[in-house]
């Protein structure tokens, strides 16, 4: 409630000062700094200096290149790390370090100590760090101090994300928003799901995974077996739900966030689900830690390498403990080991020189293709003179423009317009290459349009992906695929929940000896309530928004009217409480 009334304030206030752009930034770094002062107003001064820090060494940086633009980086990186490592990594270094030199009989346990962990400062320093590298790459320009500060305390994703950057931020912090443009629909959809993720599944779910997970001794193997997949929903429900709501409260003060999660459970691939789940910050792993790393270069074992460091300090960045550092290393062994298999398959089935040499014979035949369509665009004559190359002819009185498909690299098709009408044509015909063979009055076939082929400053890529990243069809069907890696993620979900150790392999553990007494926890509504949620993962986005689509046509007064209702039936529905915020600790 304290949050809706503040929310509805800042609402009214940013939009009337919409015109005014310098006093709307001050008002929103105002409400942001409420915000985040309503928790612990001294800290205040942590995410104040964290904005005046990158602010000055990004300007400093700026002008300058060579040693002394790669010095002010490393100040800029020290001073991030080295605020996040103190109050986020401090005790659990130090008590290390006792427990270490313990054996040696020295104890420094006048190096340890207690220090409070600041909301949200490990996504404000990650945006932090993200500028600064930006600038130093030369991808972004400098901003006002007013504009960093704004962007790194921006309300809405500054508890838990989503991880948003600056290309994304500040174009829209610099552009006018149009209230009539806002999408009402969507961010009421996003607010309302968010809010029965989190008020009522995740709160339930808790019910179950607390007390099983502190004591997993005392409760049957099934009962483990239920919590843990509880904990799976709960997580998902919780984090997701959190960054719906705060993508729907930014898109109603005009702004747009990247999506955060795409039903994470549905994937097929450890890759895929690192590909939905978290997406802003595994973009962010990806692009600030595993390509600086090396990413794919330098062979396959430094591939196998990159890929297990980037998830064991993607796992640290998300708690000093010794629970997360094995949780990143188990997601980073799966994703290698994923990538090994991958790569021994290709090793079955390696490129034959024939093969290679048709893949150039086809992108020689794609290129010709291309300039004969540039020369119709810049002349607007048809060609007169068949285009050929190798086994292929192309021509005629059509505009033809190459297209490729991202997945198997095939030329697909040759989409072909008359000339005079620019009226397409198909046929049914096609050689065993993928390329459409001419018809009768000129009809060429287009099998699949997908996009132009960047044939020169992409061909390496292209060809790379061709012979290093082009995964042989997997044996397995899809819903064992899918299965497959969902016990592999509610594995890993046990050491990210578990408060050590020796808990998490006491909770696996029980697996296998708690078939012969223990309590049980497990009701109908938990049971139900995990299957829903895990079934939703596998219903199409469609059904979603053809929902909003319907809501967005009812009138003012009757939308208010149903989020009304749906606010009460939360309540209603959610259990008495509310769960603490897992996010909260990282």
């Amino acid at each position: 409630m304290s949050f809706a009334l503040f929310f509805v304030v800042v609402l009214g206030v940013s939009w009337r000062l919409n015109e005014r752009p310098q006093a709307w930034k001050l008002c929103m770094l105002a409400a942001s700094y409420v915000f985040y002062g309503a928790w612990n107003w001294r800290f205040l001064a942590l995410i104040i200096g964290a904005s005046v820090v990158n602010h000055l060494v990004t300007k400093a940086m700026e002008p300058r290149a060579g040693a002394a633009r790669r010095a002010w980086l490393v100040v800029g990186l020290l001073a991030n790390l080295g605020t996040l490592g103190y109050f986020k990594y401090y005790e659990f270094f130090t008590e290390s370090l006792v427990r270490l030199l313990s054996p040696f009989g020295l104890e420094p346990h006048g190096l340890v100590k207690t220090v409070a962990l600041p909301i949200a400062i490990s996504f404000f320093t990650f945006q932090g760090l993200s500028y600064l590298i930006d600038v130093y790459r030369g991808d972004e320009r400098t901003y006002s101090l007013l504009d960093v500060s704004l962007f790194l305390a921006f309300f809405p994703q500054l508890v838990a994300g989503p991880i948003v950057r600056t290309s994304e931020f500040m174009p829209e912090l610099h552009s006018r928003r149009n209230p009539d443009g806002v999408d009402v629909a969507r961010a009421v959809r996003l607010i309302g799901r968010g809010l029965i993720k989190k008020v009522v599944i995740a709160s339930l779910m808790a019910q179950l995974v607390d007390p099983v997970f502190a004591a997993p001794g005392g409760y049957t193997a099934f009962t483990v077996f239920v919590a843990i997949l509880a904990y799976a929903v709960q997580i998902y429900a919780d984090f997701s739900g959190y960054t719906d709501i705060a993508i729907g409260v930014a898109l109603l003060l005009g702004f747009h966030f990247p999506d955060n999660f795409d039903r994470p459970y549905a994937s097929s691939s450890i890759q895929d689900f690192w590909r939905r789940w978290h997406m802003t910050l595994s973009r962010w792993l990806l692009d600030y830690l595993y390509i600086p790393l090396g990413g794919n270069q330098g062979g396959r074992a430094r591939q196998y390498r990159n890929l297990i460091l980037t998830m064991a300090l993607g796992g640290l960045w998300h708690g000093a403990s010794g629970t997360f550092i094995v949780w990143g290393l188990y997601q980073g062994l799966g994703l290698a080991g994923e990538r090994w298999m991958r790569d021994r398959r290709q090793e079955g089935r390696p490129l034959s020189a024939g093969v290679r040499a048709a893949w150039v014979q086809r992108r020689q035949a794609v290129k010709a293709l291309a300039q004969e369509n540039a020369a119709f665009e810049a002349t607007g004559q048809a060609p007169t003179v068949p285009v050929s190359h190798g086994q292929w002819s192309f021509g005629g009185s059509g505009r033809a423009r190459a297209t490729y498909d991202t997945a198997g690299l095939r030329l697909d098709g040759v989409e072909v317009r008359d000339a005079g009408q620019g009226v397409g044509y198909d046929d049914e015909s096609s050689n065993d290459m993928g390329v459409a063979q001419a018809g009768a009055g000129g009809r060429w076939r287009r099998r699949r349009r997908t996009d132009e082929i960047p044939f020169d400053e992409e061909w390496s890529r292209l060809r790379a992906e061709l012979e290093d990243d082009r995964p042989p069809r997997s044996g397995w069907p899809l819903p064992v695929k899918r299965a497959l890696v969902f016990a592999f993620v509610c594995v890993g979900w046990v050491f990210f929940r578990a408060p050590s150790l020796g808990d998490a392999f006491a909770v696996l553990g029980r697996l296998f000896t708690g078939w012969t007494g223990g309590q049980s926890l497990v009701t109908p509504l938990i049971l139900v309530v995990v299957a829903g949620a895990i079934a939703a993962q596998y219903l199409p986005s469609k059904v979603g928004d053809t929902l909003e689509v319907g809501f967005s046509r009812w009138a003012p007064l009757a939308q208010a009217l149903a989020f009304g209702i749906l606010l009460a039936g939360i309540d209603i529905l959610g259990p008495q409480g509310v769960a603490p915020f897992i996010y909260f600790q990282f």
